[in-house]
């Protein structure tokens, strides 16, 4: 799921997931909707995009890591 405050966003609540494609960076400007994480599951990929604009702050999984639900995949720091 997604948790929002005034600040920043953190992104990512993720079911059981076979592996994860990170399309940004840190320091990276997003802007809302735009991709930032490919999970791949079950032969089946969701891509997961910016609920808000603004700068990538922190990237807490590995490219390739398997992740689990609850994990925080990508952090942003919402544009004012």
């Amino acid at each position: 799921m997604l948790s929002l405050s005034a600040v920043s966003a953190r992104y990512g609540s993720v079911p059981a997931i076979a592996g994860i494609n990170i399309e940004v960076g840190e320091g990276d400007l997003v802007r809302r909707g735009q991709s930032v994480a490919i999970l791949e599951a079950m032969k089946m990929e969701h891509v997961h995009t910016a609920p808000v604009s603004g700068t990538i702050s922190a990237i807490d999984v590995a490219e390739g890591e398997q992740v689990t639900t609850g994990k925080i995949v990508v952090e942003i720091e919402a544009s004012k």
